[in-house]
């Protein structure tokens, strides 16, 4: 049985602003060597070597010296990982090409779990983290393990847990370019022999890049504050209560995009009538129970959480200077799930993991949408819930001294329900229902892989894996036809490789890999709604396929210098778009996915140096992302926003627990677009063909302070 007194220690220092730790390494600068980390990818305590996925890691240290605080921070870095947003509260992630339309009812392609809990919408991404040891990025098809929603990938998001001795940290920062300020804290350790516990705080503010052309009013200004405490009770070496619980207010800007001329126009020019703002709260809990049933060789994981966000919104319905449509919501989503695992040991040969997951998620949302010349609004009330239960069971067979098979299969149930209503001011107690909607689906996710170990420093896999993500309702805004669609499914066939050096100096990690998918949910198209403004209708669009390589590679050249870097080369296409046709009757100028790069790459460099007893790290790197499509309505030219390139450079001193970092994101100013909608889109809807475009982050230099003990 595995001694929980175990600890997995969190790498040493981090690579440069927005490249950081790669193929989950850490390093360790006082010897060159790079130290490998354990993954729970398997839902197991592993070596990076051992596990027949392509997985990149990122430490809380290249992250705390950087000032990112969330997922879609770190994403330029990790291979594959592909993530937009024009708003707090969504965000298009994907992996490989397969993710989700800008939309925050769709459910996710790429799973979130923090601790091994799902986090159910995609405003998770830009959420700033607080006090965590690594985050996981696991490439492919999770489903077998994880369920559904993780047909790309999932993103596992590991917190420091309290230590065994007291210890705490304090920071601030501060950023120049958009006034941002931060203060934080962590204070933990025993409490007794056998219970320790943590507390973590911090608060950000910041005034953002823009002013508003029309309102001269702040479009981009954002705030959070958050607190999260666990506390452990070890009752034995093997027996553990894990309790956490957190709390986080993250208000900032939405869908406020600039008027532009077309996709090379960068221009800071919002003109919306109405800034769009959106401010969050997110309350949870859960808790972990561990412990062995010796009599069968056989460790119990039994995990329960509750996890509850309210949201109240406003935004500008026609995205113009015109005061044409106003829109406003509010609602609430609540989420509960429960986990009990079997990882049981029959020898030294052979283990399996056994599982069963259930979950059930409500939510109720209010839009309304104001046609101002008409004096008409329409209110929009929908109630959704949905129920999902699993049972799951992965087989380990070590066949021989350098071959392991694992095979698993996992029975996604889901059945979901929407009931909606609309009501029209101008149509004095008159409410328009929508009929009960009701979608049901069962999915089988196998997955199947197969590892040689060369060497104990060197071995290669291959694996074959199906993902699953469920369907979902369309507002009850949108025509009764297109009020449901269904889940897309994946197929993925991946070839891969991975080696350390024998003096610990360098480490590489490559994978090739072909997805065929089916029924597609990937892009939306835009209607009128019964208020006068824009509503969008999320679809099944059709089959995509998509192939590619994926290579990271770190490596120690001396004593003082690391290096580290990665490339992505990806070709995802769409083979079939009925799906897409059937909706709007118009084809997609392009078969390429939207906001997908052909290729991203990242390299960085790390100089380490002594100063007296302490020491100064420059790092110095660069985050390249490729030509990609914006969101169109035009059948014949796509609009391909421009492939960018972003240097990035922080210097760091050290000295007995103390560190203060200086560092610059976006050093020389970088133009591109996060988000960027054509004209096209108003026009075919009786409005203005204006550009929308949302600015990516500009230069931002900033310091950091922060004392450990």
């Amino acid at each position: 049985m595995r001694d929980f007194k175990s600890r997995v220690q969190p790498g040493g220092a981090g690579f440069a602003l927005m490249f950081l730790a790669t193929v989950a390494a850490a390093q360790t600068l006082d010897t060159g060597t790079i130290e490998q980390v354990t993954v729970t990818a398997r839902k197991r305590d592993e070596s990076l070597l051992d596990v027949p996925i392509s997985i990149t890691a990122v430490t809380e240290d290249a992250m705390d010296r950087n000032g990112l605080r969330s997922i879609a921070d770190v994403a330029p870095t990790v291979p594959g990982l592909n993530v937009n947003s024009d708003s707090v509260g969504r965000a298009f992630v994907s992996i490989r090409g397969i993710g989700t339309a800008l939309q925050a009812g769709v459910q996710p392609g790429v799973g979130v779990f923090q601790d091994g809990v799902y986090a159910p919408q995609t405003s998770y991404i830009n959420n700033p983290t607080l006090d965590i040891q690594r985050i996981e990025v696991l490439r492919g098809p999770q489903g077998t393990l994880y369920g559904k929603n993780t047909l790309g990938g999932a993103i596992n998001i590991i917190t420091r847990p309290p230590s065994e001795i007291f210890e705490g940290k304090f920071y601030a920062g501060y950023t120049d370019d958009d006034n941002g300020q931060e203060f934080g804290a962590r204070i933990g350790g025993p409490l007794s022999d056998s219970v320790r516990a943590k507390i973590a705080v911090a608060s950000r503010d910041a005034d953002g890049f823009y002013k508003s052309k029309l309102l001269r009013t702040r479009v981009d200004d954002s705030s959070s504050d958050q607190i999260d405490g666990t506390v452990v009770w070890d009752a034995s070496d093997d027996v553990r209560l894990t309790v956490n619980g957190y709390f986080l207010d993250f208000e900032g800007p939405s869908t406020n995009y600039n008027h532009v001329n077309g996709p090379t126009d960068y221009r800071d020019n919002v003109r919306m009538n109405v800034i769009g703002r959106q401010d969050f709260q997110y309350t949870g809990a859960n808790v972990k129970f561990e412990f062995p049933l010796n009599a069968w060789n056989t460790k119990v994981t039994a995990i329960g959480a509750y996890d509850k966000r309210e949201l109240d919104a406003v935004s500008d319905g026609d995205f113009l200077a015109l005061d044409i449509v106003r829109a406003s919501g509010n609602g609430t989503d609540k989420t509960t799930t429960a986990e009990l695992r079997f990882d049981t040991t029959f020898s030294d040969t052979f283990s399996t993991l056994l599982g069963l997951f259930a979950s059930r998620e409500e939510s109720d949302a209010l839009s309304r949408q104001t046609l101002v010349p008409a004096a008409r609004t329409a209110n929009s009330f929908s109630e959704r819930s949905g129920n999902t239960y699993s049972v799951f069971a992965t087989g380990f067979w070590r066949l021989a001294e350098d071959w392991e098979l694992s095979a698993g299969v996992r029975l996604d149930e889901e059945d979901r329900e929407q009931d909606s209503r609309t009501t029209i001011s101008t149509l004095p107690g008159v409410v328009l229902t929508d009929p009960h909607r009701e979608i049901d689906s069962s999915e089988v996710e196998p997955r199947v892989s197969l590892t040689r170990h060369l060497t104990k420093d060197a071995m290669v896999y291959g694996s074959v894996a199906k993902g699953y993500r469920g369907g979902g309702f369309n507002a009850a805004s949108v025509p009764a036809r297109f009020s449901t669609y269904g889940g897309d499914t994946v197929w993925t066939y991946e070839l891969g490789g991975k080696a350390t050096s024998s003096d610990g100096r360098w480490l590489v990690s490559s994978a090739v890999y072909y997805n065929d998918y089916t029924d597609f949910i990937g892009q939306n198209a835009l209607a009128i709604g019964p208020g006068g403004g824009l509503v969008s209708i999320d679809l099944n669009l059709g089959d995509v396929e998509s192939y590619g390589l994926e290579t990271e590679v770190v490596a120690a050249l001396t004593d003082n210098w690391k290096l580290s870097g990665s490339v992505t080369l990806m070709h995802a296409r769409i083979t079939d778009q009925s799906g897409w046709l059937a909706v709007t009757g118009t084809p997609l100028a392009t078969d390429r996915l939207l906001f997908q790069p052909d290729w991203n790459a990242s390299i960085s460099s790390d100089v380490t140096v002594p100063v007296g007893t302490g020491d100064v790290s420059w790092n110095l790197g660069i985050v390249g992302k490729g030509s990609r499509p914006g969101s169109s309505f035009d059948p014949t030219t796509p609009s391909m926003l421009d492939s960018y390139t972003v240097v990035n450079t922080s210097v760091t001193y050290r000295r007995n627990g103390f560190s203060a970092s200086v560092f610059a994101n976006n050093l020389f100013g970088e133009d591109y677009f996060e988000s960027f909608i054509d004209g096209s889109l108003l026009q075919a809807l009786g409005l203005l063909n204006q550009d929308l475009g949302i600015l990516g982050t500009p230069r931002k230099v900033g310091l950091r302070l922060q004392y450990e003990f």
